[in-house]
């Protein structure tokens, strides 16, 4: 398999823009600070309840650029691509993680922007309709309509559907479908007919709880570094995941772990940020950037327990691994 020399990843979309946070040289992060949010000649990032990230992986001359997740909304995407100096028009291919709006949103104008046909890596099901249904009794329904892939397709993108991992070049692989082993990370408990959750309507019409099947993940496979894994919201959980990346790329190194993992939702069982943060130490993750929707007990739990692995995400963070 081939590996990439260096990869960058960019925070394009996140919860947070902290203008405050240094520079980190352990964990090759550099940031959009005081300095640039201070500067009349330049205009501040944005952030927004979603996530994306820009990945550069490079090997020798060549490069691979994939856009992972397009964050909520469209608008900030686009702020955030300009304020950061990223050409859309430059990227290889767009990966959507989940057929969520906060990973799909921003998908029609970043296809807009890059005014070419551009491969957009999902899963078959990420189009199915899911309902979100609250303990209130109130219910969104199909709140995935913008995402179909005629309508990526109207757009500009070409779909491109597996449940296997897909090769992106230079080291860079979709998880595919996540196998879900994790005792803890288990799925939640069998679909009953009005109970408050997360619904969806199969191909063949049944009504089922939304069990994400469709999540994936992206390695990059860095030479001398290991293995780069990003997750969108982790809700095949995101040690499954790390678990899956190595079955991918093999028994390697994590050298970091960035994303969602799913931690900061209320039925989320709170011991389930400890066990996450053991089986980081475990696996010997290097890097460790809860985003998005990890919520503010992974934060104050592994900023303690992983202090010498934990980094504060925010918009405009960029993280470059390898030799360059």
């Amino acid at each position: 398999m081939f590996q990439a020399d260096s990869v960058t990843v960019t925070v394009l979309v996140e919860n947070w823009v902290d203008m405050l946070l240094p520079d980190v040289a352990d964990h090759c992060v550099s940031r959009y600070g005081l300095i640039e949010h201070f500067d009349g000649r330049r205009v501040p990032p944005q952030a927004e309840n979603g996530i994306s990230m820009l990945v550069e992986a490079t090997r020798g001359r060549h490069t691979t650029r994939v856009l992972f997740d397009a964050g909520l909304t469209g608008s900030v995407l686009a702020h955030n691509m300009k304020v950061l100096g990223v050409d859309a028009g430059a990227v290889d291919h767009l990966v959507i993680s989940h057929g969520h709006p906060d990973h799909f949103g921003g998908v029609h104008t970043f296809l807009e922007l890059a005014g070419r046909r551009v491969p957009v890596a999902t899963h078959h099901d990420a189009e199915l309709p899911r309902y979100a249904v609250m303990g209130d009794g109130r219910v969104s329904p199909v709140y995935n309509t913008a995402f179909t892939f005629g309508q990526i397709e109207a757009s500009g993108g070409a779909p491109v559907l597996s449940r296997d991992p897909l090769d992106l070049g230079w080291g860079v692989w979709t998880t595919g479908e996540i196998p879900r082993n994790v005792p803890f990370e288990a799925a939640a408990p069998p679909f009953e007919r009005g109970k408050p959750g997360l619904y969806q309507v199969s191909a063949t019409g049944e009504v089922r709880r939304d069990e994400v099947m469709d999540e994936m993940g992206l390695i990059i496979d860095v030479k001398d570094e290991g293995l780069v894994v990003l997750t969108g919201c982790a809700h095949a959980g995101v040690v499954n995941t790390l678990h899956q990346a190595r079955a991918i790329a093999g028994d390697k190194p994590i050298r970091a772990v960035l994303g969602g993992f799913h931690l900061g939702f209320p039925t989320t069982p709170a011991k389930n940020v400890e066990l996450t943060a053991e089986a980081f130490r475990d696996l010997d993750v290097k890097t460790v950037v809860p985003m998005h929707c990890s919520g503010l007990r992974s934060h104050a739990h592994m900023s303690a327990a992983l202090a010498d692995r934990y980094v504060q995400p925010a918009v405009g963070s960029v993280f470059t691994w390898g030799a360059r």
